[in-house]
């Protein structure tokens, strides 16, 4: 579990794990998983590249053991958490609690798939479990999700789940050799409840 205090007094954990369905669980991440996840990176290093600023930071397996004892740290400072989604046991992508406004009770959410199991739900099914336990379970305010605005597939993810599009940063990210302009999206723990 991880302990986060809201609003100055209201003490909430995340929890270590997340069944989503019988064979698509969300756990964090731990260090015998660097292997495997690095696997994961490799094999969609080409895919990945042209969204993700992070993979020359991914050259190893010491790399990824170095990730995840940083993701443990920002766990353990209450700024963030990294999930593994494993579908029947093998790891398959990430979502990642990326930063935490504790004042406003506003969590930012990032996440990536392996290509082979794109378009089949499972991100989309993976971030409303997240979204539904920090937004009704840990009791944040609301969640942001930031895509690249020319990236169809993560750009549906938000808007199934009927976050607000607020708007577009003009080159947002510095993505290797080009900038990208980023969308907002964003849903607040009322607007969740009436979906």
């Amino acid at each position: 579990m991880i302990t986060f205090v809201l609003d100055h007094e209201s003490v909430v954990q995340i929890p270590d794990a997340v069944r989503v369905e019988p064979s698509l669980l969300l756990r964090i991440a731990r260090l015998e998983d660097a292997k495997e996840l690095y696997s994961l990176v490799e094999k969609n290093r080409v895919y990945l590249r042209e969204w993700l600023p992070w993979l020359d930071d991914a050259e190893s397996i010491e790399d990824e053991i170095d990730f995840i004892k940083d993701q443990q740290k920002r766990a353990s400072l209450r700024k963030g958490c990294l999930f593994l989604i494993e579908l029947e046991n093998d790891i398959v992508g990430t979502v990642s609690l990326n930063s935490i406004d504790l004042g406003n009770l506003t969590g930012w959410i990032g996440y990536w798939l392996d290509k082979d199991h794109s378009g089949r739900g499972i991100m989309t099914k993976s971030v409303a479990a997240i979204v539904d336990v920090l937004l009704v379970s840990c009791g944040f305010n609301r969640i942001v999700i930031e895509v690249g605005e020319n990236n169809p597939s993560s750009l549906a993810i938000p808007k199934r789940m009927g976050f607000r599009n607020e708007g577009t940063s003009l080159e947002r990210q510095w993505m290797y050799d080009r900038w990208v302009n980023s969308t907002q999206f964003a849903i607040t723990a009322s607007e969740w409840e009436k979906k």
